[in-house]
């Protein structure tokens, strides 16, 4: 990271909806208060606003990110491509990954790879095509999705980590996204009219994107600023699973949240571009949201696109902050199109309006009770320069075939057990003896596989940090394959039965962030609430997020949690793939001998050293650096970038180095990889760390020869070894296998630990995200 916080520039957008394609077309069409929203045969004939003759999503999306690049007057060749990050937010993503596993599994050989995710892949396309090599995240937080992208994208650019975040959104719609809004009844039967009639909402399909560039690198290539994104607050409303509090309580927190972290008061803003999805609980909310936050005497604007353009879901955060910024660049408040009547608040009715704005926020709400509010602005503002804060873990739970509980976990690896079971695999449903009391039983029949693996590995770790009061505690979710349980019954149910017989108790877990939204329930959390979908390096990544939101002060602690359900479409498609079998599992060998693909969660409590040490908690170890890469490695079939992974090795450890890359000096860590048999994985991990880590004392070692394939929840799985290793008690350890890789032999020690020492946890998705961590004992770092 730089050492000192850089102003957080816009420099380019691209915007893509329902009124067309391009962002002056887009732009005019809100200005002129047309609406995209029209009646739709193939989706029930309800209200909807279609994208025109859209392409397939990974062209739209490299469409799109080049169309902002452009207008940004960009070339990414001229900057170190690891200076180039990518962050995008949708929900689009789980529904295709089912249904190309179920082709994979019915066919008679072995599919593409297991890359064909949406959520994750258009990103990796776009990543490929421009040559980026740094930061890559993508967020499947419900309706705030892209807004919290573009937080954790401003973090990036602000701490260092990149100097450039092409961040945005994206939807597509389906009949069973329809379905599962319909099963709520919240569809307006008419073209939606928020903060007026509230009758429901419309949906709409876009893809809006923003690059996020240090004003550092903007002004010295005299490239106009836009507009600067100077804060952003999320939280949890802890309330209820699809509607927010009448009060708007957790709005209202995000948005002062927002205002803080800008060093603004409410006074200094002067329009804000508001959620409305025409709903009588959201707009109820939000109202109530603005009238506790801006109490003076002339309250600024709101107003909302969605009757323009509809509810664009994971998209509608990107797509509203641009409307945002260009509002902000060209002195125009967009209109609300439908309002009637007399609104109970200023929405700028029907028509545009000209006025000279230099604070705007732009405020999203989604199912879970998450909440997001961005704050952008004319001028930069003055960077919040913040001390270093030390980060210790204090808390960890385990759900895996292997053992549950942290304490039984750890016995199993000492013990040298092995996860695998007779099938070669094991869901949620076998591992729910296990669960059932680590779950209120008021949500336990609502709860899918994902969400009772979330909420029980969540409780776990909760208990055991001691932590009582969830006021000020968030939690992230990572996850690989989402929901997919609630996808095929979903899904299944349009097939069989028709769009009308979806259960409106089992459609909320359609969003990936809604298990998060039950553990805020059952814990009282009341901080951020995220959702990470980047394949198998999410944890990871929802790690660092966390630590960038504890270190904001947005939160004294977050619980990163990382769960996976397996169902048998997505085992036998991984079958076919090569990338599972019955075990075992032999990490590091020449043969492939991958091992069962299993369900499992972990979560572990990330608290601000000092609240921790204030209320004299167990600090189990400490977070002391994290990095994010990307590189090519779009499939199995494609091996995965060595060089990419080591540079975010290198970059943890520098991090975590007392003198910064400089500081780096030969000693010896523990080091925990992803390897679990599959040699284009396992070649490419061994080759990235015998690159940068040369000491003779340095051990490897992959639990997942123990576990199985957890997916997402392997890293963390890994962590929680790792903490344990740190503290002078499970030596890491990796049987040698018959016909090890080359220059393995002398990492897979099984030596004694000599005493607390540093470990480095990894891993990577395919696609071509690499991720790492550094954690040591407690008491080390600030």
């Amino acid at each position: 990271m730089s050492g000192s916080p850089s102003r957080v520039a816009v420099t380019g957008v691209y915007l893509a909806s329902g009124l067309g394609v391009g962002t002056e077309q887009v732009w005019e069409a809100v200005c002129a208060g047309a609406s995209a929203l029209g009646r739709c045969s193939d989706l029930a004939d309800v209200f909807a606003a279609r994208l025109p003759d859209a392409p397939a999503a990974e062209l739209l999306i490299e469409r799109a990110g080049r169309g902002a690049l452009e207008h940004a007057a960009l070339d990414p060749g001229s900057l170190d491509p690891h200076e180039i990050g990518i962050a995008l937010g949708t929900n689009s993503g789980s529904e295709d990954l089912w249904t190309h596993y179920r082709r994979a599994a019915a066919a008679g050989r072995a599919g593409s790879a297991p890359a064909a995710h949406p959520a994750h892949t258009c990103v990796d396309r776009l990543g490929a095509a421009l040559g980026g090599r740094g930061p890559k995240a993508v967020f499947a937080t419900g309706c705030i999705a892209s807004a919290n992208a573009v937080g954790y994208a401003h973090d990036a650019v602000a701490t260092g980590r990149a100097t450039v975040m092409l961040v945005g959104g994206y939807e597509a719609l389906n009949i069973t996204t329809v379905a599962t809004f319909a099963s709520w009844k919240s569809i307006d039967s008419e073209p939606t009219a928020p903060y007026a009639r509230s009758g429901g909402l419309n949906l709409g399909e876009a893809v809006a994107f923003l690059v996020l560039e240090s004003e550092r690198s903007a002004r010295a290539r005299g490239a106009p600023v836009l507009a600067y994104v100077l804060g952003y607050g999320l939280t949890s409303d802890a309330y209820h699973i699809t509607a927010p509090p009448p009060d708007g309580s957790g709005l209202r927190t995000a948005m002062l949240g927002a205002l803080g972290r800008a060093g603004l008061a409410p006074d200094a803003v002067g329009y804000v571009n508001g959620h409305g999805t025409g709903t009588p609980a959201n707009d109820t909310a939000e109202l109530n949201a603005m009238r506790a936050v801006f109490t003076g005497p002339e309250p600024p604007p709101m107003s909302s696109s969605k009757p323009q353009v509809g509810h664009t879901l994971g998209a509608c955060g990107a797509l509203e902050a641009v409307l945002t910024t260009l509002a902000l660049r060209d002195g125009v408040l967009p209109p609300t199109a439908n309002a009637d009547g007399t609104p109970p608040w200023d929405v700028v009715p029907r028509t545009a309006r000209r006025a000279r704005v230099d604070v705007a926020m732009s405020n999203s709400i989604a199912f879970g009770g998450a909440c997001c509010s961005l704050v952008l602005g004319r001028n930069g503002g003055r960077p919040q320069d913040r001390p270093p804060k030390g980060l210790s873990f204090t808390g960890a739970g385990v759900v895996s075939a292997l053992a549950t509980g942290r304490r039984p976990f750890l016995t199993a690896l000492r013990r040298e057990r092995t996860g695998g079971a007779p099938d070669g695999f094991r869901s949620a449903r076998d591992l729910d003896g296990s669960l059932r009391d680590f779950i209120d039983p008021r949500y336990r029949p609502r709860l899918d596989g994902l969400g009772a693996l979330t909420v029980a590995a969540t409780r776990m770790a909760w208990d055991d940090s001691g932590l009582r009061d969830g006021t000020r505690v968030g939690i992230i979710l990572a996850t690989a394959a989402g929901p997919i349980g609630t996808v095929e019954l979903l899904n299944e149910t349009v097939e069989r039965e028709g769009p009308e017989y979806i259960s409106a108790v089992h459609a909320p877990n359609i969003v990936s962030s809604v298990p998060a939204g039950y553990a805020t329930l059952e814990l009282g959390l009341g901080g951020p609430l995220a959702a990470v979908s980047t394949g198998d390096a999410s944890g990871l990544i929802a790690l660092g997020h966390a630590a960038d939101l504890i270190r904001q002060g947005q939160a004294d602690a977050v619980v990163v949690v990382a769960a996976d359900d397996v169902t048998d479409t997505l085992a036998r498609a991984y079958g076919r793939y090569g990338l599972h079998g019955p075990g075992p599992c032999l990490p590091y060998s020449r043969t492939a001998a991958p091992g069962p693909v299993s369900a499992g969660a972990a979560a572990v409590v990330l608290e601000a050293t000092d609240h921790a040490r204030a209320r004299r908690a167990t600090e189990l170890g400490t977070l002391l650096g994290h990095a994010v890469s990307s590189g090519p490695g779009r499939s199995a079939d494609a091996p995965l970038c060595a060089d990419s992974w080591s540079w975010a090795l290198r970059r943890a450890l520098d991090e975590a180095a007392p003198g910064g890359a400089g500081g780096r000096g030969t000693e010896a860590v523990d080091v925990y990889g992803a390897a679990r048999g599959v040699p284009a994985l396992d070649d490419a991990e061994l080759t990235a760390v015998t690159s940068c880590l040369k000491s003779p004392g340095t051990r490897l070692t992959a639990v997942a020869g123990a576990t199985g394939h957890c997916q997402s929840a392997g890293a963390l799985l890994s962590l929680v070894a790792a903490l344990d290793g740190c503290a002078g008690g499970l030596p890491p350890h990796t049987a040698e296998p018959p016909d090890p890789l080359p220059g393995a032999r002398s990492y897979l020690s099984a030596g004694p630990t000599g005493g607390p020492r540093r470990a480095l946890v990894t891993a990577a998705s395919w696609g071509g995200t690499y991720a790492a961590a550094v954690v040591g004992p407690a008491g080390e770092g600030p």
